[in-house]
């Protein structure tokens, strides 16, 4: 090798290690400007003159290596203000739940790994503080799989029975149990076996469960035995139907003292009143049928009427508004800053500020935006770029 050839290489060399090194120690910088903060319960928002800033919480995630929430505070414009690291242990991804009958109080289901968690947290948006709220009136340890529920009472369906601590798995068939438990009345219900409940709102309906189910599912993965359960806590027993519809997966979206209504994803939604009777409806007749999927996290429930939803389509979302009174109908949402390639994650209202909170991004690429709109018109407030659209479960206004 020649002086000059040698040279070359010795000099990119050099310049390969300053660069990396210039990232490491930016990247330390980085994070030992983060203020630090132990306890999810110890965060506060910090009010900063009349201009709007949010909080954007991504949530400790092992699967990616963080060990702690990362809050980044966020101009209307994306600029980032100031990082905090959250320190619990006990903290991780969420998915966020509102009901209209408890606007501002906001349950939070944790998933991302399979833990035993005996408590549930909620966020209080007029104390703008986060509570864990412990579960004390359970013999055993039953952990929490989620809180969505509608009703006047807080429900919530578990891990493990509330009756043996365990799932009480039959080796023979592949069933196991767990059970749906109402907080406010300190009553719960054990499921029996093949009627596990699914990831999806419970209702509290005329002193009732409803929750929906998968039962078996065949060898090519598809479920064959899906159900409606009407569980009585104090008969401990429960009805099943599936509305005359085989291999079709139900979801209950909402309950009001007189109805039930639960939907199917073909579309159809069917609407149970107190005798179990019940009407059904195609509320979504203007869209292909097939291109209908139901996320539970797609759902929120603007008023005991009106809902705002995303259709899952090709991978993208539809956002429409799903109106529950009279004869139930569904309409897009026209509105010039949604684009149909992209998906949307609907978050939660904030009542207080007459905003909603959606992500918006492209699951090939990391940086999406926040959307901010009206409670009122949906009129769009501010488009607020954000990197890992795909990480952030919750959004706060200073």
């Amino acid at each position: 090798m020649n002086r000059k050839l040698g040279f070359f290489v010795l000099s990119i060399v050099v310049i390969t290690t300053v660069i990396v090194l210039l990232q490491v120690f930016k990247k330390h910088g980085e994070a030992s400007a983060r203020s630090v903060i132990n306890g999810i319960e110890s965060f506060t928002v910090e009010k900063v003159g009349t201009d709007d800033h949010y909080y954007l919480f991504y949530p400790s995630d092992h699967r990616v290596s963080q060990g702690f929430t990362l809050v980044k505070e966020v101009s209307n414009t994306g600029e980032v203000i100031k990082e905090f690291e959250l320190k619990d242990d006990d903290f991780r991804r969420a998915a966020i739940h509102q009901k209209p009958n408890d606007t501002n109080r906001l349950f939070i289901s944790l998933f991302g790994e399979a833990v035993v968690e005996d408590w549930y947290y909620t966020y209080d948006l007029n104390e703008q503080k986060f509570q864990k709220v412990p579960l004390n009136y359970f013999k055993h340890n039953v952990g929490v799989n989620h809180i969505m529920h509608y009703g006047p009472d807080v429900i919530f369906n578990t891990i493990a029975s509330h009756k043996t601590g365990d799932q009480d798995y039959n080796s023979h068939t592949g069933d196991f149990k767990m059970s749906i438990s109402n907080y406010t009345q300190k009553k719960s219900y054990e499921t029996e076996w093949g009627h596990a409940p699914d990831w999806s709102p419970i209702l509290q309906f005329n002193g009732n469960f409803i929750y929906a189910g998968s039962g078996q599912v065949n060898d090519a993965g598809i479920a064959e035995n899906t159900f409606v359960a009407i569980a009585d806590p104090d008969l401990e027993s429960a009805k099943y139907i599936n509305f005359d519809r085989k291999a079709v997966e139900f979801a209950p979206i909402f309950t009001t003292e007189e109805n039930a209504y639960i939907l199917a994803d073909t579309g159809e939604l069917f609407v149970m009143n107190k005798d179990l009777s019940y009407e059904t409806y195609e509320p979504y007749k203007g869209l292909p049928k097939q291109d209908l999927y139901y996320s539970a996290g797609q759902f929120l429930m603007l008023n005991e009427e009106l809902a705002l939803q995303g259709i899952h389509a090709n991978g993208k979302t539809i956002l429409g508004l799903l109106s529950l009174s009279e004869e139930p109908k569904f309409d897009i949402l026209e509105k010039d800053y949604l684009n149909p390639t992209n998906s949307y994650k609907i978050l939660y209202q904030d009542y207080n500020n007459k905003r909603i909170y959606i992500i918006e991004g492209d699951s090939d690429d990391k940086d999406g935006n926040l959307l901010v709109i009206d409670n009122t018109n949906f009129d769009l407030i501010h488009k607020i770029p954000i990197e890992y659209h795909y990480l952030l479960d919750m959004v706060i206004k200073n």
